[in-house]
């Protein structure tokens, strides 16, 4: 890509979005960054899925975690590429190779943003699934071949072959190119709860914290495993009504009852301002431990797979 395209990009954002100049901050960071090596993953997990199992989770990244539930396969947010709209890099390669997967049950899209809604990455993924998209996506979705299309609609549900999968509400915004925020206002993204025999899991993609929110998410679902973005967390002000910071991710693990969590949405990319990389989970890890909950919380690396035999969700929910 022309690099002087790269450097105009951030006024073009602002043009069309009518942003503070923060954000001019993170497109300049994120340009400034394009030339950085990006960290490899040692020990990469060649056979992701497994042939038996009761439930696991494996990061591959960002928001994307490949969850296997007994002989079902669940992706989310599936991201692939060095790139995000050809300008954020990743700091840390994807956890695995796509090629790897022969077959996916269901793809769950959370949001329209191009971290979450990636077309190279959704290209790089079998079709012989089901893609799941929120509420005001459909007209961002191209063919991209899969078996299966739902556009999901707050608490709709799929259900097929035992699996049972529930769009819930959170707290975000929409929008893919800036300008279009102001049509789809409240529509365009989604968190997921999967249900499959004896396992429940939530997904919450991107969201700020809403209280009565997640209690009620909690109420209508006994969940064993959260998977809950931590970051990024500075600046606070501008982050917040969006993005959820350890404290608050801790909120919602309690406030839906649920088993064990599992974070995510930290590490991979650049996203804000934060002191250091790794400084979202640092701070989980220290609230964890004063909270006295360190062993309900699983904190992955990215290319790490942690599997769950049945015991593992015999414990007291957080709540």
């Amino acid at each position: 890509m022309n690099r002087n395209l790269l450097h105009i990009l951030p006024v073009l954002l602002v043009v069309f979005t009518g942003c503070s100049s923060i954000v001019t901050r993170f497109m300049a960071k994120s340009v400034n960054q394009i030339g950085d090596s990006v960290e490899r993953v040692q020990n990469k997990i060649q056979n992701p899925v497994l042939p038996q199992v009761h439930a696991s989770v494996l990061w591959v990244g960002h928001a994307t975690m490949l969850i296997q539930i007994h002989d079902k396969v669940f992706i989310t947010d599936p991201l692939f590429t060095k790139t995000v709209g050809l300008v954020m890099k990743r700091s840390v390669e994807p956890g695995i190779d796509p090629s790897s997967l022969q077959s996916v049950n269901y793809v769950l899209i959370s949001h329209t943003h191009f971290d979450h809604f990636s077309y190279g990455s959704l290209d790089m993924l079998p079709k012989n699934g089901s893609l799941l998209v929120p509420f005001g996506a459909l007209e961002y979705t191209p063919d991209l071949g899969f078996e299966n299309l739902r556009e999901m609609r707050p608490w709709d549900v799929v259900e097929e072959d035992g699996v049972r999968i529930t769009a819930v509400p959170v707290q975000h915004f929409s929008g893919r190119y800036g300008f279009d925020i102001l049509w789809l206002k409240n529509k365009g993204y989604t968190g997921y709860v999967i249900e499959y025999r004896d396992v429940t899991v939530l997904f919450g993609g991107d969201t700020g914290y809403e209280h009565e929110l997640f209690k009620e998410i909690g109420r209508r679902f006994d969940i064993d495993i959260a998977i809950l973005p931590i970051g990024p967390i500075e600046p606070r002000d501008f982050m917040e009504r969006n993005h959820v910071d350890p404290l608050q991710a801790l909120r919602i693990f309690e406030d839906v009852g649920a088993r064990i969590m599992i974070p995510m949405h930290h590490r991979t990319l650049d996203q804000g301002f934060d002191p250091s990389p790794t400084y979202a989970i640092e701070q989980l890890r220290i609230l964890a431990d004063r909270q006295g909950i360190t062993l309900k919380i699983v904190p992955l690396e990215i290319g790490e797979r942690r599997i769950f035999s049945e015991s593992a969700f015999s414990s007291t929910p957080a709540r």
